[in-house]
């Protein structure tokens, strides 16, 4: 996952493909750093491989788990692979593929191995339930060069913070759709909630 510029990566995490297509291709004019499809949703790699063939730009992969998925998800052409935990294995087999890489890490110790192993950043996870803001704080204090994310129950109005403290991402899912507007399939629709989202969280 890029580290610049800093913002808000949209995790796609759907119980059907087609909810998927629709906030993918919706989110792709956005001011999104990155979108995130996650393994769990039904035929991901299938979604994942639609949206790059259709020219969404920054389309990655979320909750990867082994090698087999990053070598399957290489060659479908992911901009990044993240992960909800550290696995040497896997961050090894993206370095090796040359795709960015985000293992999901939650101590100090984890999250220098991670840089140490090659990932290009790490993902707190999940961040609420850990200290939310004050847990990056402490974090960054000793470590400011450490490039995170933060992911796991962010609110839309926490987002400037997280950011302002040196946060390079933070994950939000939800909070830029609804499921009523993706049901329909109505892209426009969906991009233009998403927008008006994004735009009061940069009002914050």
């Amino acid at each position: 996952m890029t580290t610049s510029p800093r913002g808000v990566i949209a995790v796609l995490r759907t119980n059907s493909a087609a909810d998927a297509l629709t906030l993918g291709r919706a989110l792709a004019d956005t001011d999104v750093i990155a979108i995130e499809v996650t393994m769990t949703v039904p035929d991901a790699p299938k979604v994942i491989e639609q949206l790059i063939g259709e020219g969404v730009a920054r389309v990655g992969v979320g909750t990867v788990r082994t090698v087999d998925q990053v070598k399957k998800l290489a060659k479908i052409g992911s901009s990044f692979i993240v992960s909800p935990h550290l696995d040497a294995e896997v961050v090894k087999a993206a370095v090796d593929l040359g795709i960015p890489t985000t293992p999901g890490c939650l101590t100090p110790s984890e999250m220098v191995k991670a840089i140490q192993l090659g990932a290009s950043s790490v993902k707190i996870f999940p961040i609420n339930s850990v200290g939310g803001l004050d847990f990056v704080n402490y974090v960054l204090e000793p470590l400011p060069d450490l490039p995170l994310v933060v992911s796991g129950g962010v609110t839309p109005a926490e987002v400037n913070s997280y950011l302002a403290a040196g946060v390079v991402g933070v994950c939000l899912g939800g909070a830029l759709w609804t499921q009523e507007i993706v049901s329909t399939g109505d892209v426009g629709a969906a991009k233009a909630y998403a927008q008006q989202a994004l735009a009061k969280i940069a009002a914050y």
